[in-house]
């Protein structure tokens, strides 16, 4: 067996059963309103937040190799998919050359004790291939086997701990960590996607010598409009108002550009997907920070100072599968129908930039900017269904 190269937080048997509890008694409820009336209340979320208000730190037991470029921070940010096709993750992140070498890697939906991807400690498996340093939050306590394909891969297992969540690594320790709560449809979490929690922003105070920053990861809502979005972003940013250290953000901000949760929010999504020319919905989809459609979120970062131009190259980070979407699924039969004839169509069309690198008091290490998509790791059997992303910080 070979040497450990991380100290890791205990998995143990209590945990698990303690998860097992929780979600037989939650799983009583059907809606959080009805959860929250319940006799038990009180104890039951004193249990939960006991699970959900406590990060995992990772330690790198030997000092992680110096960095490639001591003049610039590599950062990768991925949306791994639960890290149900780990393998490729952890191959990519360890050989591709973009990804390779990172200084720090955010992660969003990334799992813990998920029998979809192996019941593994994902966040602990990545830190102890690429030798770092990490810290693992956890937004939601899943009380089924997840969604989509996430069935094919659990192959017949079931959960042990069963949380869902973001991840930081990072070369240089981890100091100070705290969990910024966001405001979170609960509704939707609980009441149709059957898991417990709350979306936070994971903010990391990076140690790296004589230029210590922040790293924050964060994982936005998809099922709500712009404006529930840029609530979220506005509660981060007025959390780490104070800061004076130089930050970098990462995350999945689900910048889609369309209000979700509507009346009709069935067809006037799926308006432009059908009837809008292929060059004003490219421009609408892969640049959500302007035009008519944008997501205000942007505009709440600008004010506070961050920028993301230099970060980012604007490619597609998904491309959407519409027999994932709730909205198709729930279309009368007739009309389900004619979209489900026209899906490889709009497939081709609707791909999206939702994954984004931001950073305030850093600038690009080329005057042009250091952002790249790297594709071919997304898509159905791939790493991911979502592309990663890096860039190159460099201080003023």
């Amino acid at each position: 067996m070979s040497t450990p190269r991380v100290r890791r937080p205990p998995r143990t048997a209590a945990a698990v059963a303690e998860a097992h509890a929780l979600r037989d008694l939650i799983t009583r409820f059907t809606r959080t309103q009805d959860l929250r009336a319940s006799a038990d209340w009180g104890g039951l979320e004193r249990r939960l937040h006991a699970i959900l208000d406590t990060p995992r730190r990772y330690e790198a037991l030997e000092t992680p190799a110096p960095p490639r470029d001591s003049s610039a921070l590599r950062v990768v940010h991925w949306n791994v998919e639960h890290g149900n096709w780990y393998d490729q993750i952890e191959r990519a992140l360890v050989e591709h050359p973009a990804l390779a070498n990172a200084d720090i890697v955010m992660c969003n939906e990334i799992d813990l004790g998920m029998a979809r991807a192996g019941n593994r400690d994902v966040t602990g498996d990545l830190a102890e291939a690429l030798g770092l340093h990490a810290v693992y939050a956890p937004l939601f306590l899943e009380s089924t086997l997840g969604r989509d394909d996430d069935a094919v891969t659990a192959a017949g297992r079931d959960n042990e701990e069963s949380l869902f969540g973001l991840a930081v690594l990072s070369r240089w320790p981890i100091g100070q960590v705290r969990l910024v709560p966001l405001p979170s449809p609960e509704e939707i979490q609980f009441d149709l996607e059957r898991m417990y929690g709350r979306f936070v922003g994971l903010v990391c105070e990076i140690l790296r010598p004589g230029a210590p920053f922040l790293a924050i990861s964060v994982h936005l809502e998809v099922h709500r409009t712009r404006e529930h979005r840029a609530a979220q972003m506005r509660a981060l940013l007025r959390a780490i108002a104070h800061e004076t250290q130089p930050v970098v953000m990462a995350g999945d901000f689900n910048t889609h550009t369309f209000d979700r949760g509507l009346w009709h929010s069935t067809f006037t999504g799926a308006l432009p997907l059908l009837t809008w020319f292929d060059g004003p919905l490219r421009e609408r989809l892969l640049h959500p920070d302007r035009g008519a459609h944008s997501e205000p979120l942007f505009h709440a970062l600008s004010e506070a100072g961050f920028a993301w131009v230099p970060f980012v190259d604007f490619a597609p980070t998904l491309r959407v599968r519409f027999d994932r979407l709730d909205e198709v699924n729930q279309m009368p039969a007739p009309l389900r129908a004619l979209v489900q004839r026209g899906l490889g169509w709009l497939e081709r069309r609707a791909q999206l930039r939702l994954d984004w690198i931001c950073a305030r008091g850093f600038k690009p290490s080329r005057p042009d900017g250091s952002g790249l998509t790297v594709h071919g790791l997304d898509g159905a059997g791939l790493a991911s269904d979502h592309a990663p992303l890096v860039a190159e910080l460099a201080l003023p």
